[in-house]
């Protein structure tokens, strides 16, 4: 291997972020090329080249497949780069059957192939640091970065976003449905209550108009109870009870069936 080539394998998060992180600043000792250090300008100077190349999109294989085979198949494309927070930044679209892969955890990091004194094709000028291509690979060379995830597309996002919003809502809807059947409730027992109070009422007076009498209380109060409209309909027709012969007669003497007062008369003169 080239000590100009530089194969890298940084850890990337794309769950969250729009942009994945290929390359960051630092000094390794320990690479199969030997020592190498990437400053913010080199990660800069990688960007300037990128640019000025027109942007072609910048392949990303399998295990650095690239750097051996013309033949490789690509598993995505970098569209474009970016630095920012001593990153290189790379906004990859991914194949279909990569995103498979992926998500199965079958690959979990990216590589970059960095190469550090590039000629220039049409000069032939040293331009310094540029981007060759990036690998899916689960041997990483860069330690400080996390594994690679596929970011949610907007559209998941907004499902996620609606089923939230849609449990929210059910919860709102369950409470406030419980509070409506005990709402409910206390007015039934209330209502009860009313009812129960108005046809002791109804009763009461039936008795005191003589139209029911008194034994018969318990039962009549059943019957309002049971059946408000029967019981007033019942009230309309029903007429006061009359006094029975014998009951309360002044005139009934004490000693016999004659109808001799029972009080004494004043005599107003003598004999």
């Amino acid at each position: 291997m080239s000590k100009d080539k530089i194969i890298c394998s940084p850890g990337v998060e794309v769950s969250s972020a729009k942009w994945t992180a290929i390359a960051i600043v630092g000094k390794w000792k320990g690479h199969i090329a030997g020592e190498f250090e990437l400053t913010l300008q080199d990660l800069q100077q990688i960007l300037t080249n990128f640019t000025k190349a027109n942007a072609k999109d910048i392949v990303v294989d399998f295990e650095h497949q690239s750097t051996e085979s013309l033949q490789a198949n690509a598993t995505g494309w970098a569209k474009e780069l970016k630095v920012q927070d001593n990153q290189l930044l790379a906004k990859i679209e991914w194949l279909e059957e990569t995103k498979e892969l992926i998500k199965s955890k079958k690959y979990k990091y990216l590589s970059p192939v960095l190469v550090r004194n590039s000629l220039d094709p049409v000069s032939g000028e040293n331009i310094g640091w540029t981007l060759h291509s990036i690998a899916l690979t689960n041997t990483p060379f860069f330690q400080e970065l996390d594994e690679v995830a596929l970011k949610k597309n907007s559209h998941q996002k907004k499902e996620n976003i609606l089923d939230e919003e849609l449990k929210k809502e059910i919860e709102t809807l369950k409470k406030k449905n419980e509070d409506l059947v005990a709402e409910i409730a206390e007015l039934k027992t209330e209502a009860d209550k009313l009812k129960e109070e108005k046809a002791e009422a109804q009763v009461d007076e039936a008795v005191a108009a003589k139209k029911i009498h008194p034994e018969q209380k318990d039962s009549m109060l059943n019957f309002s109870k049971a059946d408000p409209k029967g019981f007033a309909d019942f009230l309309k027709t029903a007429k006061a009870m009359t006094v029975e012969p014998g009951e309360n007669d002044m005139f009934v003497n004490s000693k016999g069936g004659d109808r001799t007062p029972k009080y004494d008369v004043l005599k107003l003169g003598g004999i």
